[in-house]
This record gives structure tokens, sequence and C-alpha cells, in this order.
């Protein structure tokens, strides 16, 4: 079989002090499992920190890596959620002194122009369609730019092979929000009703995933460019994300869809119809999950018209996740110059 095309559509963060560092571990595990997969793209949205950093940090990640890809820069804000907001929220980490000492001994992203790049969109469009049925989209960020794209091409939910979505929190424990669903609810459900093949991960599974020092452990850096910047930026945010949720390291949300299309039997399944919670209020960006067979009672509720259904992942083997994680970086060797 001919490895799977996919395009990450992501926000990653990796080497900005306090930002999570999850989507590059995504990429990373794209990247060294060719065999499987063929990394065609990445393409980069707001969400953690600013668009415009997050195109940094890809082709950032890539050269430290030594490979040449593609990167686009995509959407800025969302479709109609106020950015400023979570903003706020989003870049208070990163002038704190303690989270600056715990990042001092990682690189920072080197400055790219993501003004240069813009399109992300239209890219996707164009893939899709020079592929119709092939291009699995791995979207680890907000949802805008896949939004975008579905709006481009009204047959984009026909033409893409499936759509593997990291987001939203059906029933998490001091979460009223996920971030990714939080900073676009709009286009989490433009996506989620397009009719499109679609994978949802949700916090409510990633939240049974844990990475921690020891883990980490198994990566040599010394074996190759990718393992070195992997351990680099991953370390401070192991410690930071541990102190926070009061656990003993770091989730693993978005390396999970990746690694679902390696392995996946990784997770249990299970099919649902989901729609996303538009108005104000406490439930705002929430997605509501429910079956035609088991849904007893919807007295004036406004039901979404489009009714596919949605596969969503309802329980993670975490020792399968770290084995398919660790033995996949372990393979990668650096491209000769």
């Amino acid at each position: 079989m001919s490895p799977r095309r996919l395009v990450i559509d992501c926000d990653p963060g990796n080497g900005i002090p306090g930002a999570d560092i999850d989507d590059g571990l995504a990429i990373a595990l794209a990247l060294a499992a060719p065999h499987l997969l063929s990394l065609e793209m990445i393409t980069v949205v707001s969400g953690n920190t600013h668009r415009d950093q997050r195109y940094s940090v890809a082709r950032t990640l890539l050269d430290r890596a030594g490979v040449d890809l593609p990167v686009y820069a995509g959407a800025s804000s969302a479709l109609v959620e106020p950015s400023g907001p979570w903003r706020v929220r989003q870049d208070a980490n990163s002038s704190k002194p303690e989270i600056l000492q715990a990042w001092a001994d990682v690189r920072p992203p080197d400055h790219y122009d993501a003004a240069s790049a813009l399109g992300a969109a239209v890219r996707l469009v164009e893939l899709v369609r020079e592929h119709p049925g092939e291009v699995t989209v791995v979207a680890i960020g907000p949802l805008t730019n896949i939004a975008h794209a579905i709006q481009l091409e009204p047959g984009f939910a026909g033409l893409v092979g499936e759509i593997v979505i990291m987001g939203g929190a059906f029933n998490v424990p001091g979460f009223l929000q996920e971030l990714n669903f939080g900073i676009d609810p709009e286009a989490a459900q433009v996506v989620l009703s397009s009719g499109a093949r679609i994978t949802l991960v949700p916090l409510d599974a990633t939240s049974q995933t844990l990475m921690t020092h020891a883990d980490l452990d198994r990566l040599d850096p010394a074996s190759s460019a990718l393992a070195d910047y992997l351990v680099e930026t991953t370390r401070p945010w192991i410690d930071l994300a541990a102190a926070w949720r009061n656990i003993d390291g770091c989730l693993l949300h978005d390396p999970l869809a990746v690694a679902l299309l390696i392995d996946p039997s990784i997770a249990e399944y299970s099919e649902q119809i989901v729609g996303v919670e538009l108005r104000g209020g406490l439930t705002r960006s929430r997605p509501i999950a429910w079956t035609e067979q088991n849904l007893r009672l919807h007295v004036g509720l406004d039901l979404p018209p489009h009714t596919s259904t949605v596969r969503v992942v309802t329980v993670v083997d975490n020792q399968k996740l770290l084995n398919v994680l660790f033995d996949s970086y372990a393979s990668w060797s650096d491209p000769t110059p």
C-alpha cells in the first residue's frame, strides 16, 4: 500500500515559552512514519499563539529536522469569535519570569515571514481536487482553515478522504471549554456538519494519555536532529503541564490524532452525531453528541439539518500510544545533506 497522503493543520508552539508542544510531537510522528504517512504540507492557524508565530515554529521544526516541506499560513482570526480575550489568555504565560527561566535553555524559533506564504485554505482545496479521496487532513488547531476550505469548495467534504480532528470536550471536569473549539466554535460546527468522513479526538479521550520525563528518556537526543529538537522543547513543557494539572507529566492531545492513523487499535470508537453549541452562555463551543437510535427526548430543540455520523474516540490505550510514538521517533534518521 502507498503511504496515506497527509496534511497537518496546526498551531505549534515549540520553543515559545509557556506554549503547547504537542503539535510539534504530532508533526514529528508523521515525519517519522514515511512508510505509512506521506506528509504533503503543513498549514497553520492562530490558536495557542498567533498564526505568524506558528508559521515560524513549523518552519523551524522542519529546518531542524532537515526536511523540505511547504508550510502555508491560514486564518489569523476566527469566523465570528473575538480573538482578543483568547490572545490575552494564551499569551499571559509568555512573559512570566518563572516561565522564561524554565525555557532559558530552549532555542526560540527562527523568524519567518508568514505573509509570504498565505493561502492555507486555497492550497487545501487545490490538493484535494488534485487527489480526490486520497488526502487525510489532521486538524489539531482551531478549525478555521478547514471551514474556509469548505466555504471555498462546496464539494470539499466529498473530495477529502478523511478529517481527523482534535477538539471539543464533552464532559471533562474543570473544562467548560476546550481550546480548539473555544477559539472558533462556528468553524467547528461548519466542519462537523459538512458530511465529510470525520474522526473526532475530544479532550475526553486525550485526557487518558500521559507522557512523563521517564517516557521522554526513551528518546536519545543524540540519535538525530529531530530527536534533539523534541527533547529540548518538550522538557520544560512536561514540568509546566504537570504542575498545572497536578499530574505526573503532559497529555498527548495532538500526537494521538496522528498515531491513530498508524495504529487504529490504540483507541476504541463510537459512531455518533455531533453538533456544537453556538449560543452564548456557559455551553458555547461545547460539542453535543447523540445517536438517532438512542435519542429519547428532544422537545423544541433545533437539531442540525446534517445528521451524518462522526467516529468519536472514547477509550485510549496510553501504553500503545507511547510505543507508537517512541518506536517511530527512534526509527528516524536525519536526511543526508
